[in-house]
Formats: structure tokens, C-alpha cells, sequence
């Protein structure tokens, strides 16, 4: 279903290609389209599922195209006007639906849960809309309550998706830390549909698709008509399956909508005017957002917080039955990629964060280097992390190798800058000169420290 956590930090994790950043600058908008088709067709197959993408720098689309398969029993290729779920993009636009009420004078950040619904049980009635929007609040993800994951293609009624989490314990005290839940996300869903007295769907109809001309997003709906509606996909035990069936009465402002790479990218065009928020109030989505302490967090309102080569980004993906995406857009370069998948296993994150490297004129390059077998020995052992869990690192002949709990060994490439890069991802490990510790940096977003664990004798 929805992400489960932020994708955008599990992806970052094990993902895409282990390249060394070089920039190169100077680059023409031609040579970044060359690149970016070069890449394009590198990473497409014909016959499987596929992806819509769109980059644009500027007011000029450099990229557009649909590769791979829209449907694979009927054999239709992608286009890349097809539709897609969008999953927890989603959440970019209940944000502004929220802050579209702040301006109206309808809602505030501070104001509380309690204050907004009535019979909300008392567990979280002093959650501010806030809190909600920036995943601080505490709410336990409903998505990864047994009843959720149960019950997912039977229909539900919005009230009936907010009792799964309301009475529940808060995981922490609210506003003292970022945990990603789809919960605060349904929760904003009911004020929405509270304070404007309209559903949700129709109050994104009438106040961002209609006003932006998105005439091919909505509210889904599995037994809605859509025309160019690309069919999802996802691995079984013995290849790819048709996705397993969600109602899309449960997602809600989480993670429900459809749209298209044209549609998106009218809706971030709009993003740097004030036609549906004016900007001082919009921006307030694009700041890391601090916790009681005065810590800054990742996420802002809808999106997460992050950098590409030293230039601020900000950034979301979305995961749902069948579909994948992940969304970047540079504000100081006025760059934009979407990239739409209809596989759930579509590693969309790593090639959109390729294209945006090329269209900033600073395209990841590999750059390897040779270290010494002593230097690897050294290097070599189980390093316990901040969060407690334990990872590998093995030498196995003139590389090292890297295992995290519960996922596949990487082979680590070693860069003259003393970072190590997971193969097929671009997130690296710095280690101490004694070898016994080292940081796990997941390309601006939260680092893990880890020490040496000493074997036992």
C-alpha cells in the first residue's frame, strides 16, 4: 500500500548506481537531453512494466517520453501521457488544501485536533494541524496495523480509517521527533473535509485541478473509467503478478490520487506562483521543520528536505500496490522530474535522482579507486549503529562488501574523497583512520554513526 515510512530514506539505503559525484559544468540543455536518453534507454525494457517521465529546467522541458509497457496482457507500450496512482505524492496536495484554509481564515496550524473534530478520543485531541503535517504528531502508521494490511480491498468510510489509529497510544510525545505516518496525512484528510465542508475530492477539484487545468488528476477509484489508466505490477514468487487489489477509500489524503507527468508538472509550475497559496505562507512546506528541542527535521509540509550535489532539493516518493514514483524538484536551478512507474518494485528514486544530476550540469560519474588489501582488512568487521542494528562489511579479494540486516549484499566502491558508495546507490560510509567507526550518510538526509563491535573471545 502507501509507504510505510519515507521511501525517500529507505531508497537511499539500496538503490541506484554507486557513482562518485563529479560535476561538470557547462553543459548545454542538448547535452543534458543526450544524457538524460542515454540513461533513459539504459534503464527501460521493453517488455516489462514501465515509467513516465518528465524533467524540466526552467520553462524547458528537456525530457518527456513513456518507456516500457502500459499493459502487459494486452501488449500496449507506455505513453507518456498515461495515468498513474501517485501514491504518497498525494500528500503534497493535501498540504495545500490545508494551507489554502490557513489563508481563508478557516484553520491554523496551531489550532488542535480536539478543537476541529469534536468526538476525536482524547488520546490526540491536543495535536496541532501542524504537528500532522510535518509527522511529528506520534499517530501509529495505520498502514502497518494488522487491521489495515487485512482488509485492503474492502471499501471504507473515512471515519471508519481514522478509528483504526485514534484510540491508540501516541509512539512519543508529540512534536519531539520525525517518525513518516500515513495516519497524520488521513487524520488532515477529516479537517479538511471538516472545516470546508466538501469532500475531499471535491474540494481538490474545485480549488487545485480545475483552477490548474490538471484535467487528468483526481480522486481514484478501481471501477472509475481512465482513460490510458496504465495497469500495475508487482513481483510474485514466480515473476510478475497484476497487483494485489487496494480500495481506494483507504489511502484517502495519504495517498489516493491519480495523475500524469503533464498534470504534475503544472501543479509544481504553479508551486512557484501564488495561484493557489500566496508564497510566503507556501513556503512554510519548504523548511525543515524543528522539533521542541530545536532540532530541524526532514520533512516540511508534503515534502521532504534534501540536497543533490550541495544544492537544497526537495523531494517524495510514493509506493502503492502496483505503482511506484518519486518526485524532485531544485527550486535555484527551477528544476523538476517526475518519474511514474506502474511496478511497485520500480526503483524510481535512483532514476530520478539521476536526471536531476544532469539537469543541474552536474551528472554523477563513476570514479573508483584502488585501495590497499591492508587497508581493507582494517576496515573489514560488524559495526553496531545508532539504532542498534548491526551491519557487515566483509573483504572478499580486493573489495569490500557491505550487508545490512534483511538485505543484499553490495559490493562498496572506495572514492578519493575517503567515501565508500554502495554499489547501485547513492549512499556512502565514511570509516575513522583506525577503522572503528564509521557514518552512514544517506544523501542529506539523517546519518547514522556506527562503532566496531568486538567479537567475543
Amino acid at each position: 500500500m502507501m509507504n510505510t515510512g519515507p521511501k525517500i530514506i529507505v531508497k537511499t539505503l539500496l538503490a541506484s548506481l554507486a557513482l562518485n559525484l563529479c560535476p561538470v559544468f557547462g553543459m548545454t540543455n542538448t547535452e543534458m537531453q543526450d544524457k538524460m536518453q542515454q540513461l533513459l534507454q539504459q534503464t527501460q525494457q521493453a517488455d516489462q512494466p514501465g515509467f513516465a517521465v518528465l524533467v524540466r529546467k526552467g520553462n524547458e522541458v528537456l525530457s518527456r517520453g513513456g518507456y516500457g509497457m502500459a499493459n502487459l496482457e494486452l501488449g500496449v507500450p507506455m505513453q507518456a501521457d498515461m495515468k498513474f496512482r501517485i501514491a504518497s505524492q498525494t500528500k503534497q496536495f493535501t498540504a495545500v488544501a490545508v494551507l489554502q484554509l490557513v489563508q481563508a481564515g478557516k484553520l491554523k496550524l496551531t489550532d488542535t485536533v480536539g478543537s476541529i473534530l469534536k468526538d476525536y478520543p482524547a488520546v490526540g485531541r491536543d495535536l496541532t494541524v501542524q504537528q500532522l503535517l510535518t509527522h511529528t504528531a506520534g499517530l501509529k502508521n495505520l498502514s502497518r496495523l494488522p487491521e489495515f494490511r487485512e482488509n485492503k480491498p474492502k471499501d471504507a468510510t473515512l471515519a471508519e480509517m481514522v478509528a483504526l489509529f485514534s484510540t491508540l497510544p501516541l509512539e512519543f510525545k508529540p512534536g519531539t521527533q520525525f517518525r513518516y505516518s500515513n495516519s497524520n496525512y488521513v487524520l488532515l484528510t477529516a479537517i479538511i473535509e471538516a472545516v470546508s465542508e466538501q469532500s475531499y475530492a471535491d474540494y481538490l477539484q474545485q480549488h487545485v485541478f480545475t483552477p490548474l487545468g490538471m484535467a487528468h488528476s483526481g480522486y481514484d477509484s478501481a471501477s472509475k473509467i481512465l482513460l490510458k489508466r496504465a495497469s500495475g505490477y508487482e513481483q510474485g514468487p514466480e515473476g510478475l503478478v497484476n497487483a494485489r487489489t487496494i480500495s481506494m477509500t483507504r489511502p484517502q489524503g495519504a495517498g489516493a490520487l491519480y495523475s500524469t507527468v503533464d498534470d504534475l508538472n503544472l501543479w509544481d509550475q504553479a508551486l512557484y506562483t501564488d495561484k493557489l497559496v500566496k508564497q510566503p505562507l507556501l513556503q512554510q512546506s519548504f523548511v525543515r521543520h524543528k522539533a521542541l528541542d530545536g532540532t530541524p527535521q526532514p520533512y516540511g509540509y508534503g515534502w521532504m528536505m534534501a540536497d543533490l550535489q550541495d544544492v537544497p532539493s526537495q523531494e517524495h516518493s510514493g509506493g502503492i500496490e502496483g505503482f511506484s514514483s518519486y518526485i524532485i524538484r531544485i527550486p535555484s536551478e527551477q528544476v523538476y522530474v517526475t518519474v511514474l512507474a506502474n511496478s511497485a518494485e520500480a526503483d524510481t528514486y535512483s532514476l530520478a535522482v539521476k536526471l536531476a544530476a544532469i539537469a543541474i550540469g552536474k551528472p554523477f560519474e563513476p570514479k573508483a579507486i584502488a585501495l590497499n588489501p591492508t587497508r581493507l582488512k582494517v576496515l573489514a568487521g560488524s559495526y553496531q549503529l545508532a539504532d542498534g542494528s548491526v551491519h557487515h562489511i566483509r573483504q572478499q579479494g580486493n573489495e569490500l562488501v557491505y550487508q545490512a540486516p534483511d538485505m543484499p549484499q553490495m559490493t562498496l566502491i572506495p572514492t578519493a574523497e575517503g567515501k565508500f558508495y554502495l554499489q547501485g546507490d547513492f549512499t556512502y560510509l565514511t570509516f575513522n583512520p583506525a577503522g572503528t567507526e564509521l557514518q552512514l550518510m544517506m544523501r542529506g538526509f539523517p546519518q547514522q554513526d556506527g562503532k566496531k563491535v568486538v567479537p567475543k573471545s
